[in-house]
């Protein structure tokens, strides 16, 4: 009985395998294809442009990109000479810094070397006195 049950699924399953491919055919054939969204909306258009129109928006747009171009290395231009003046603020600042830090460094250089000096002589005077 269990054999009869799988060969009757195994009939019905091939059954409804053909019908969809049946169906997918006479769709295919017969059914109307509709792409959606539709991918490039098509207008009528008055006129057709000619050569001379043509060359004439092609100088426009020429002339307009080296409009642009030159905009831009006027731009560049100005930027370059905005980070060069603030190279040079920045350089005053760092030497200016240099010369409030520099006298500092001097007197704590002296500072250290006397107590360097009180140093020696007060271990001299202790292991003098050890000594004596």
């Amino acid at each position: 009985m269990e054999v009869d049950g799988v060969s009757l699924t195994m009939g019905g399953a091939a059954v409804s395998a053909i019908a969809g491919i049946a169906g997918a055919w006479i769709k295919a054939r017969y059914g109307k294809t509709e792409v959606t969204p539709t991918p490039l909306p098509v207008a009528e258009q008055d006129k057709f442009i000619t050569r001379g129109e043509c060359k004439r928006l092609m100088c426009a747009h020429d002339t307009a990109i080296s409009e642009l171009r030159s905009d831009i290395k006027t731009g560049n231009i100005n930027i370059l000479h905005k980070l060069e003046a603030m190279d040079r603020k920045s350089e005053e600042r760092a030497v200016a810094a240099h010369g409030r830090i520099e006298p500092l460094v001097k007197e704590i250089a002296k500072n250290i070397g006397q107590v360097e000096l009180i140093k020696e002589t007060f271990i001299k005077s202790v292991v003098g006195g050890e000594k004596a």
